[in-house]
């Protein structure tokens, strides 16, 4: 439990500015065409740290690497807090997003720590806790925001991390694996892990697509709801509490990997996030509480999903090697930011384009394919366990 709130509250940082960006713009002086950059860079910092820093995990003393990483996470928080101009505070949002990797630190941590038999479960629990603080991010920030400003957002941020930081330190057993090699050996690692392993690579792409999705859908839902629905800051951030209930599938998805059944897990995992996009369409032609109806289903169907393929893709991977978990992970969560800021980065501007029913055709598509991709590869019965 202890690292599934440490997920949480690390991950969410990565979404403090999105549902206040209205606020923080004038303040620093930020162009509204500049709006989508804190969104993509963010994200794209994200990556950056999951491929030079998670890594070391496998590595470096765990406890001691954690602590680290949210101590610079409480340095960048700080600084957004204080930022007066819209290059300094583009800045810290890539360099929140760097530093925000020790969520994706945990994860492998658990999985060394739990029971075997029980390693799909406990990974789960944990994974719930990380997408617990990506939908509770956006709505905590802005109750904040409405009450203290956006910059009281960023120095509660600062004070919680470190708070959590000394929780860490005091409360995990040291974990020192038992390889050793340079910096450089282990950056150079991962294109040959990831080149060598097709399940990485198979998982890594269904979850891609899943997760853009994801990010198109969070990215354009707060002008849709603003636009059509009428709904304001707080009435937003209670749309987006909705979403949480979703992260209830990650422990059952857990608890069914356990039991063997990953496959027809990942293919209800994969339908109800194409299933969640497609329902989106309709709502967005409907007004009134019909369409903000369909939308709470869309979302709960759609989060749902996602964080359920979530646990069984980290349960599958995570018993390949137990040696190579933190480049494992951090390869696979990599990949599917890189494909969520593409999808940050579009979504804005389809929507400005053809509103929000081509918005709903552009995430349904790669869960769908994905979909078909994952039926086509379990017909050939590919000789992969747990595939």
């Amino acid at each position: 439990m202890l690292l599934a709130v440490t997920a949480g509250i690390s991950v969410a940082n990565l979404y403090l500015a999105q549902p206040m960006i209205g606020l923080i713009g004038p303040s620093v002086g930020l162009h509204p065409g500049a709006y989508g950059l804190v969104v993509t860079l963010t994200q794209l910092g994200y990556a950056l740290g999951l491929l030079l820093l998670v890594p070391l995990g496998d590595f470096v003393e765990n406890r001691r690497l954690m602590v680290t990483t949210l101590c610079l996470s409480a340095v960048a928080l700080l600084f957004t807090a204080a930022a007066h101009a819209p290059s300094a505070f583009l800045i810290a949002c890539l360099v929140i997003g760097i530093t925000s990797v020790t969520t994706q630190m945990v994860v492998p941590m658990a999985a060394h720590l739990a029971d075997p038999a029980k390693r799909g479960r406990q990974v789960g629990t944990v994974v719930s806790g990380l997408l617990t603080g990506i939908l509770l991010g956006r709505p905590v920030a802005s109750l904040i925001a409405s009450v203290a400003g956006w910059r009281a957002v960023f120095l509660v941020a600062t004070v919680t991390i470190l708070g959590m930081a000394a929780v860490l330190w005091r409360q995990l057993p040291d974990r020192r694996p038992h390889t050793r090699k340079h910096y450089g050996a282990v950056i150079g690692s991962l294109w040959p892990l990831l080149r060598h392993t097709r399940l990485l690579q198979r998982r890594m792409a269904y979850h891609m697509g899943l997760f853009f999705a994801f990010s198109v859908f969070w990215t354009t839902i707060p002008l849709e709801l603003t636009r059509h629905f009428g709904l304001r800051q707080d009435g937003i951030a209670i749309f987006s509490l909705v979403g949480a209930a979703g992260a209830l599938s990650a422990p059952i998805a857990g608890r069914l990997a356990d039991r063997g059944l990953v496959r027809i897990g990942t293919i209800g995992c994969m339908a109800m996030v194409a299933a969640g996009l497609a329902l989106s369409w309709p709502a967005g032609l409907a007004r009134g509480w019909t369409g903000l109806g369909l939308f709470v289903i869309a979302t709960i169907l759609l989060d749902a999903g996602v964080q359920a393929h979530l646990a069984f893709a980290q349960k599958v991977l995570f018993d390949l090697a137990p040696e190579n978990r933190s480049r494992i992970n951090a390869i696979f969560i990599a990949g599917a930011f890189l494909a969520a800021s593409v999808g940050s980065a579009l979504a804005p501007l389809v929507y400005a384009f053809a509103g929000w029913p081509l918005v709903a055709l552009l995430g349904t598509l790669p869960p769908l394919l994905a979909l078909l991709f994952f039926l086509l590869e379990w017909r050939r019965a590919v000789p992969v366990p747990q595939a």
